[in-house]
């Protein structure tokens, strides 16, 4: 599992604006961190895939999840959206559904 954190940290990255090893500045933590939310939701309401923590996230998710935000908040940082990538990283999140996905159903576990 990633968090939260590792996910803004991994949209940072493909955005140029954080190096390996290197702390991202605040202004852009909180840049991404305000497009986290509302990028879930719409994932969800488009029934691409269905989320429902945003604080942490499995790990094969974070990549195409952080394209999806870099692209997003790409005009924020001076870069041109990329249509293409956004594309792939939702054709990759979908297909990372689970075979036994109902569309807009979670399902309520009772633990004993």
């Amino acid at each position: 599992m990633k968090t939260r954190e590792e996910l803004i940290t991994a949209t940072l990255q493909l955005l140029n604006a954080v190096a390996a090893g290197q702390a991202p500045e605040a202004e852009d933590v909180e840049t991404i961190d305000g497009l986290v939310d509302s990028a879930v939701a719409e994932l969800n309401r488009r029934d691409i895939i269905f989320f429902t923590d945003t604080q942490e996230f499995d790990d094969e998710f974070v990549d195409p999840l952080a394209t999806y935000l870099a692209n997003m908040a790409a005009p924020s940082f001076g870069q041109p959206r990329n249509p293409d990538s956004v594309a792939e990283a939702i054709a990759r999140m979908y297909a990372m559904r689970p075979s036994t996905y109902v569309s807009g159903s979670a399902q309520q576990t009772d633990y004993f």
